[in-house]
């Protein structure tokens, strides 16, 4: 799996620089904040599992007016789902399920500014799984059907600047293909259907 993960960042890299050297123009930055996530296909809905969402970019322009730009990034995003149940009065909370998805989010983006305060944005992503537990009211979940170590993911955004360096950025994710498939062999509670994660990432980011 590390060796995945370095092979993805030195593509990445690769033609970022590739591209770069071509323009002789980079712009770094850094972005931090926070993700609203849910599961498709585990029964439940809306995206009431938080997350931390931060990581690290550089971008380049591909056009002589600098509105059309390439964007590399690495990032670190939490998925998964939880399901919201109200606490009985004895502060027990009945059938509680939490799933938690740590990936390295690899994407490449293409930007358009259109206007000097207005991005949009979008990008294909591969992100490799470093943590995955599922948890009820008991505990950490036995038996578990495993997921798919690497995910394929599209993205689609637009961001706000809003002064010089600074600006917010709102994303919206998908699962291109399925995370995890049950294959009847592992507990099926919440797994009857093959998933895909859904994300709404939010975060501030400063541009160098």
């Amino acid at each position: 799996m590390k060796k995945i993960l370095v092979l993805i960042i030195i593509c990445n890299l690769f033609i970022i620089s590739a591209f770069g050297q071509e323009k002789s123009v980079f712009t770094g930055g850094v972005r931090a904040g926070f993700t609203a996530s849910q599961i498709s296909g585990d029964e439940l809905s809306g995206w009431h599992k938080m997350g931390a969402y931060a990581g690290g970019f550089v971008n380049f322009p591909v056009s002589e007016n600098r509105k059309w730009k390439l964007q590399g990034e690495i990032n670190f995003i939490m998925k998964g789902s939880n399901k919201f149940i109200k606490a009985r009065k004895d502060g027990t909370i009945p059938n509680k399920y939490m799933l938690t998805l740590m990936y390295v989010e690899v994407p490449f983006f293409a930007k358009y500014q259109p206007v000097k305060w207005f991005e949009v944005e979008a990008a294909p992503a591969l992100n490799v799984l470093f943590f995955a537990q599922e948890k009820d009211s008991n505990g950490k979940m036995p038996g578990r059907q495993a997921f798919r170590p690497l995910e394929f993911s599209f993205i689609a955004g637009f961001s706000f600047i809003i002064k010089e360096h600074f600006g917010i950025n709102v994303r919206w994710s998908t699962s291109v293909i399925p995370v995890r498939v049950p294959d009847g062999e592992h507990s099926q509670i919440r797994i009857r259907k093959k998933q895909y994660n859904d994300v709404i990432a939010t975060s501030l980011y400063y541009e160098f």
